[in-house]
């Protein structure tokens, strides 16, 4: 079994880990990095079901119950469904990490990056370096940085991917932080763009559980975003 097998495997069974294979058990127990991953991705899990539990209409349990007992009725009526649907879209809708105060791109780069960090989207590619990252990120003509803050190039990689912002082309990056949680990069062309940040100094603001950091370089524009402390992303800037 590989990483990307036990990746599948675990995925399944966050909530429930007595059900994974041994063997998916015991690369968890061995692969670091499988295990930083295991993590957030049982985290994330654990927050929609207690969202989920919170939203759900009183009595919906009990509705279900009764008419499943009713094999000849059809039992999924159009207000089970309706009410089941509302949960979910409460639950998305508490956890979604942008705001209303946020520019458009910055707002979709925020929700493509908690995506990558909670294991709902794939990177396209893993490279441990930033060197190694760029050099996948030209080989597939994706955006990449023209500069970044030294302490943040000197990070671990875990890869890249890439993504659409505002109607354009933009990638991913994610960096290892030393507190071991993670930053995303998302660079992007900002010709012609709506609320482009400013160049060289970063803007820092938080929405939700995230902190980030917008600025501009040339013609391009970036966000680091983190789920770490406000303090631990200036540090990257040098500013604390």
């Amino acid at each position: 079994m590989n990483r990307e097998e036990a990746k599948l495997e675990l995925d399944a069974t966050t909530l429930r880990p007595q059900d994974a294979s041994p063997e998916a058990r015991a690369m968890l127990e061995s692969d670091a990095e499988l295990a930083v991953w295991h993590a957030q991705r049982t985290a994330f899990d654990e927050k929609v079901a207690v969202v989920l539990a919170a939203s759900i209409p009183a009595g919906l349990r009990e509705s279900l119950l009764q008419q499943h007992a009713r094999p000849k009725v059809r039992w999924i009526t159009p207000t089970i469904l309706s009410a089941a649907a509302a949960c979910i879209a409460g639950a998305w809708l508490l956890l979604w990490p942008g705001n209303n105060a946020m520019a458009a791109w910055e707002s979709q780069s925020l929700a493509a990056v908690a995506k990558v960090e909670y294991g709902m989207t794939p990177l396209d590619a893993e490279a441990e370096t930033y060197e190694a990252v760029k050099a996948l990120l030209n080989q597939k003509d994706c955006p990449c940085p023209s500069a970044v803050p030294a302490t943040l190039a000197s990070l671990r990689t875990y890869g890249c991917k890439r993504i659409e912002i505002d109607g354009r082309p933009a990638s991913i990056i994610c960096f290892q932080l030393q507190t071991g949680k993670e930053a995303h990069l998302v660079v992007l062309d900002n010709v012609g763009l709506d609320c482009c940040p400013e160049q060289g100094s970063p803007s820092f603001k938080t929405s939700k559980n995230w902190s980030y950091a917008s600025w501009s370089h040339g013609s391009q524009s970036f966000m680091l975003a983190t789920t770490d402390n406000a303090a631990e992303l200036k540090k990257l800037f040098g500013l604390v």
